[in-house]
Parts: structure tokens; sequence; C-alpha cells
């Protein structure tokens, strides 16, 4: 639910993006049968991957663990989330890994990382936007 949140923040800010000339790429890490209902709930309609075996996640460090959905962070996302109408519809996906955020290019060089420590933990979307510049 907290994923789905983010990724329809981002779509909300599509234009802006375009006028960086930047593409976002989504990588999930559920099953291949939820991305049909993974646009539906955000309204993403941009590249859209999954990688339920986490290589990605493993080659770009992201965390994991039962540290990073505990504690009053994680739950304050949460309440976010649902309040903002994104409802958990089941485990889509391994509940303790985090993702992250690269903005990668022009060229193989990514000008800006983000590593979530803990659920929620999400750049906001003005600041990815402002990392395009570069």
């Amino acid at each position: 639910m907290i994923s789905r949140r983010q990724v329809a923040d981002l779509n909300k800010n599509m234009q802006a993006f375009k006028k960086k000339n930047a593409q976002i790429v989504v990588i999930g890490n559920g099953p291949e049968h939820f991305i049909t209902p993974f646009r539906e709930d955000t309204g993403y309609k941009g590249p859209l991957f999954t990688d339920p075996a986490l290589e990605t996640y493993k080659i770009l460090e992201f965390k994991k663990g039962l540290g990073t959905v505990l504690g009053l962070s994680p739950l304050k996302a949460g309440i976010r989330a649902l309040s903002s109408g994104y409802l958990q519809k089941g485990i889509q996906g391994p509940p303790l890994q985090q993702g992250g955020v690269l903005v990668v290019g022009p060229g193989n060089i990514a000008h800006y990382v983000y590593r979530s420590q803990k659920a929620g933990d999400h750049p906001p979307a003005q600041e990815l936007i402002q990392a395009c510049a570069v």
C-alpha cells in the first residue's frame, strides 16, 4: 500500500518529469500477476517491471529486515497510505524488502541514489524532479 502511494504521487508529477526529459521506470518485487492491479490502483502507465528474485534490490543494496517495518515512522506511512485510499490487498512481495530511487543519466551515471531505510521512507517527488536537472 505504501509503494502504491509513492508511485501514484510520482504519476501525478509525470508532466514535470517529462519537461526534464526524464522517464520513470518502476521495478516492484511481487509476482507478475500483480502488475495489472498495481497499474489500476496507481494510474501509472509507464514502464513497470517486477523482480520477485530481488536481484535488482541486492545489486543496489536496498535494505531488508524486520527493523525496516517496525516503529512509528512505518506506522505513520501506513496510516497516510490508508487515508489516501491505498489499501493493503494481501502481501504482494516480500514485506521486509525496502526499495529506493535512482536518477540515471544522461549516460550510465547515477546522479541520485536514495535507499529507503524504513517502510514509507521515500524522497519527495520535487526532490526527484530537481535531481533530473543534472
